[in-house]
């Protein structure tokens, strides 16, 4: 009787230890297979990164840099819009007014003192007593007499009025102010268009001065006048 229950206990723990060795199998396999995929998947990227032929970046510094509104910049084949405007640095100019009949007030290309010295040049001429003639070429003196006599003789003919005389009492001005117009610069001359007003009227003259040097004076011709 005590053969037969040691034999049972035997039976018994032979069955438990052989399902317990199968779940024990079953249980690494499967961890042995998810291993196994994880480390499949592994060399499958480290192979596709060696058969990869990398070039060298184009713009490698692209992302170091600071990107503002300021700094951006429009490529030539993007449609421009009044959105695009209010980034677009590079599209941002000056807008000068202009007359149709006098043409644009942009002066953006005079140097500063060119415009000062013809500033100077239209103020001594505004002035019936002051004489402009020094800011001329002595070589080209008598264009400034010329032009001088035109605008006597041109006055009355155009203004229907005798020239101005000042007087001891009282120095008149023919001039009460005058704008540039936009100008052409060459490289041995600048061409400077000039509207000046006065109390009957409109002139507009085109002075001539050397590019170069102190920039003087040689010629001033009259191209239009207009009463108002």
């Amino acid at each position: 009787m005590k053969i037969e229950n040691h034999k049972k206990y035997i039976l018994t723990f032979s069955a438990f230890a052989c399902a317990a060795f199968f779940a024990s199998c079953k249980n690494a396999g499967e961890t042995k297979l998810v291993y196994t995929e994880s480390d499949t998947i592994k060399q499958a990227v480290l192979e596709k990164e060696q058969n990869i032929t990398w070039t060298q970046e184009l713009e490698g510094e692209v992302l170091t840099k600071k990107i503002t509104r300021g700094s951006m910049q429009l490529g030539s084949d993007v449609a421009f819009n009044k959105e695009l405007f209010k980034i677009a640095s590079n599209q941002k100019k000056s807008v000068y007014p202009e007359y149709f009949d006098f043409g644009s007030l942009d002066t953006s290309l005079l140097q500063p003192k060119i415009k000062e010295k013809i500033n100077q040049f239209c103020k001594k001429l505004s002035s019936v007593t002051s004489d402009a003639s020094s800011y001329f070429n002595k070589k080209y003196i008598f264009n400034f007499v010329f032009f001088q006599n035109d605008l006597k003789e041109g006055w009355k003919t155009n203004f229907n009025q005798d020239f101005p005389k000042s007087s001891e009492e009282s120095t008149v001005q023919l001039f009460e102010k005058w704008i540039f117009g936009e100008p052409f610069i060459g490289d041995l001359i600048i061409q400077l268009p000039v509207r000046f007003y006065t109390n009957c009227g409109i002139i507009d003259v085109t002075i001539f001065l050397n590019s170069g040097g102190n920039n003087d004076i040689y010629q001033i011709t009259i191209d239009r006048w207009k009463k108002v």
